[in-house]
């Protein structure tokens, strides 16, 4: 039955879908992978210019797209986790409801009637005709969980998104990946716009030009290295030569050695003598000089003896005054605690008379502060009243002064008006 579910998935999903997918973010990260953490930071840095401005959709066709592509993975999901609904049907009919507990039925019926006919028939024609009832039972049990899609995004998320074991096969596992990344790739085509498609062309362009100049570059480094390399060997073989001769001159001051060696051996053994004879005379005398050492040392001894004995008596006697002293610094610390904790009780009393006129304190200078807040405010209201009767009058006065100006002004031209008329009059008489 899971191979006929097989077999109606990949019609449904079309022979587009099985093609490998063009997984552009695994490139990257691989191409990522080769080079220094720094490096990595660069390329993907740079990697951030192909990737579209947009993150929305901004158009209903679009979005349509990503809705269609978006339902097949859900469907293909359905598809992939069927064969286990149907095992476990008993479980889930409660939640799955009566017509699609019987499409899911129905469905299995024909599965296991068409698993029967491929094994034991080969009628093309039947198989044929059991193939495409299979695919409209399979039809029928989609558009029964189309209507009802709360069972549907149940289904899925505990099957598949919250299950701890391997429900669906690998090769379902492959398809839905597959159309997943379909649908990242067909996002990212519908959010790049002609101009960033352009930008991402030149931008490759540019890179494939980098890509041409850095591989000259290479192929120069390379010679170079390979030249390095041929010198490298050249310089090895003669630094091993160099070393063989050394090892040869090293092999003849070893034999120097030992035969250098067996000399002064020879030479230590008589020097050695001698030096025995020279040592049997020398403690000889050392052992006088010790036996004169030990008599001043006991006359010594006894000198000290008498002094020590001076000195612990006036040991002793300090002793006595440091007692005495320390029995004094007892008893007059003793007067000062008693002293220092009457004092330390006036303090504490002094203190909370202190912290009580403290609080009585912060309350009247909170109302000071109050009061004299509303001064201030009531000064600048003041202050800002007389500025603006200030500068009332200042306006009136030249106000006035202005159309005192104009009214003799406009007196002034009446006035010659007026000579001008009486003139005119005065020559026609004449």
């Amino acid at each position: 039955m899971t191979e006929v579910l097989t077999v109606q998935h990949t019609r449904d999903v079309g022979a587009g879908v099985l093609l490998p997918p063009l997984n552009l973010k695994s490139k990257k990260s691989n191409r990522t992978r080769s080079g220094s953490a720094n490096s990595q930071q660069g390329v993907a840095a740079a990697l951030r210019i192909l990737d579209p401005a947009r993150k929305k959709l901004g158009t209903v066709e679009t979005q349509r797209i990503i809705a269609c592509l978006d339902e097949t993975i859900r469907r293909h999901e359905l598809l992939a986790i069927l064969p286990t609904i149907t095992l476990q049907l008993a479980r889930f009919s409660v939640s799955l409801g009566n017509e699609l507990v019987a499409a899911i039925q129905t469905h299995k019926e024909k599965c296991a009637l068409l698993e029967d006919v491929t094994k034991y028939s080969k009628d093309s024609e039947k198989l044929e005709k059991l193939r495409l009832e299979v695919s409209e039972s399979c039809k029928n049990v989609m558009r029964e969980f189309s209507l009802n899609p709360a069972v549907a995004t149940a289904l899925r998320r505990d099957l598949i998104l919250e299950s701890t074991e391997q429900i669906i096969t690998h090769q379902d596992a492959k398809i839905i990946e597959a159309l997943k990344e379909l649908r990242a790739i067909m996002l990212e085509l519908l959010l790049t716009t002609p101009a960033e498609e352009s930008d991402r062309s030149s931008y490759l362009d540019q890179v494939s030009k980098r890509e041409k100049q850095n591989s000259t570059v290479i192929n120069k480094l390379q010679a170079q290295l390979d030249s390095a390399i041929e010198d490298k060997e050249q310089e090895t073989s003669k630094k091993t030569e160099t070393i063989r001769r050394l090892k040869n001159d090293l092999f003849q001051i070893e034999q120097f050695s030992e035969e250098h060696i067996r000399r002064t051996k020879t030479e230590s053994d008589k020097q050695q003598a001698s030096d025995t004879r020279n040592s049997d005379a020398k403690q000889s005398k050392l052992k006088s000089d010790i036996d004169q050492v030990q008599d001043q040392f006991s006359r010594m001894l006894q000198e000290n003896r008498e002094v020590e004995q001076g000195l612990r008596k006036r040991k002793y006697k300090i002793e006595t005054e440091v007692e005495n002293w320390i029995q004094k610094y007892d008893q007059d610390m003793g007067d000062r605690q008693n002293e220092y904790e009457q004092i330390d009780k006036v303090y504490t009393e002094e203190k909370k008379q202190l912290s009580e006129l403290e609080e009585k304190f912060k309350v009247l200078e909170e109302e000071y502060n109050k009061i004299m807040e509303e001064r201030r405010i009531a000064r600048e209201k003041r202050e800002q009243e007389e500025r603006e009767l200030a500068a009332n009058i200042k306006a009136a006065v030249t106000i006035q002064a202005y159309f005192r100006a104009y009214k003799v002004r406009k007196a002034l031209k009446n006035k010659s008006k007026k000579g001008g008329k009486k003139g005119g009059k005065k020559k026609g008489k004449k």
